[in-house]
């Protein structure tokens, strides 16, 4: 038992001791993407393009008619690219290390050792799965380009994912052609957003650089390598939860009113609409269990709780108050609702008259 628990003690050692040599990551990509791909959903170049061709011709008929909600219409539409499942997990690890960008500065003033090796490969593995799962539900994505990078060239772009458009089409029987119009609609809602509202990239950055920068000391090494980690460890706690419970307000009003919008103009502009809204409805009930337990643990389920959460908000305003008084959430981060107003619309509506 000495002799074992001597072994012990020298396995953690060499566990937990610094490696000079290794190289300091956050994630290995290459390896988040092969678990991500590895169910396949591949479609065709030549019909990726022709797609695209056709959504770009669907986009320059729709986005006029956004105006019916949104005012300052019309806006600059992206450009839209139709994906198979392995160029949309491509997309979002580009996007990824866009946004990733400060942490893994972070992560270069740590040292590595086999137990952060370790972390990473679990974390490696996690977040490939995690993509695998978006790759297989996302119909459409709107990508903003939010980026603590300044040198970023990238533009916004807007992504419709074939082979899940093509599964809701078989399974619910739908018209192609109208699906993928009404999925567009919820997409270019974005794009109006983002377009004439440029404070909402920039607050959404300052939120995450805010609680990036909270993590590091003053002398630029990280919170955990500070002395006064126990100190400072509290408030940092609640600061970055009040400004996750404000991203979260937001992305509640950016999906729900997505929503409000797509339903809203294709209620009038697309036929069969019921039946599109009824089969994407039963798309979101009809989850198995380990899908129910994966979106949960991932938090990906909230997410879809901002859809309803934010849309019922805007149904309720627009109701009771109108579209002008809806529409002053664009107007600034200080007009968007808190978490507490978005289930009570009426103290969000007496607050901004």
């Amino acid at each position: 038992m000495g002799a074992l628990a001597a072994a012990a003690v020298v396995g953690a050692r060499a566990f937990f001791k610094p490696n000079t040599q290794a190289k300091r990551r956050l994630l290995d990509w290459d390896s988040v993407r092969r678990t991500a791909v590895e169910r396949g959903g591949r479609v065709s170049a030549a019909r990726r393009a022709t797609q695209s061709e056709a959504y770009q011709a669907f986009a320059a008929e729709l986005a006029p008619l956004l105006g019916e909600v949104c005012p300052d219409v019309p806006f600059d539409v992206p450009q839209i690219t139709a994906l198979d499942r392995p160029a949309f997990v491509d997309a979002n690890i580009r996007i990824a290390q866009r946004v990733l960008v400060p942490v893994e500065r972070l992560r270069e003033l740590l040292p590595e050792s086999a137990a952060t090796a370790l972390s990473r490969r679990m974390m490696d593995r996690y977040v490939g799965e995690l993509f695998g799962l978006m790759s297989r539900r996302v119909l459409g994505q709107f990508d903003p380009v939010l980026s603590l990078d300044t040198e970023t060239t990238d533009t916004a772009a807007l992504f419709m994912i074939e082979p899940n458009l093509d599964d809701v089409q078989r399974s619910s029987q739908l018209d192609g052609v109208a699906l993928r119009r009404w999925i567009l609609l919820h997409e270019l809602t974005h794009a109006w957003q983002f377009s004439r509202h440029p404070w909402l990239s920039e607050h959404i950055g300052e939120s995450i650089r805010r609680m990036v920068v909270e993590s590091v000391s003053a002398d630029g090494t990280s919170l955990l390598q500070s002395r006064d980690v126990l100190q400072r460890l509290p408030e940092m706690l609640r600061s970055q939860i009040r400004t996750v419970m404000s991203l979260q307000s937001l992305m509640s009003v950016l999906e729900g009113y997505s929503n409000f919008v797509m339903h809203r103009v294709g209620e009038r502009h697309i036929e069969g609409a019921a039946a599109l809204q009824a089969a994407l409805r039963r798309r979101r009930r009809e989850r198995t269990a380990i899908e129910r337990l994966v979106l949960t643990i991932t938090g990906l389920e909230m997410k879809m709780r901002q859809y309803d959460v934010g849309e019922r908000f805007c149904s309720q305003v627009a109701d009771r108050a109108g579209l002008d008084v809806l529409n002053r959430v664009w107007e600034s981060a200080e007009m968007m609702p808190t978490a507490a107003e978005l289930k009570r619309p009426g103290d969000w509506i007496a607050r901004v008259g």
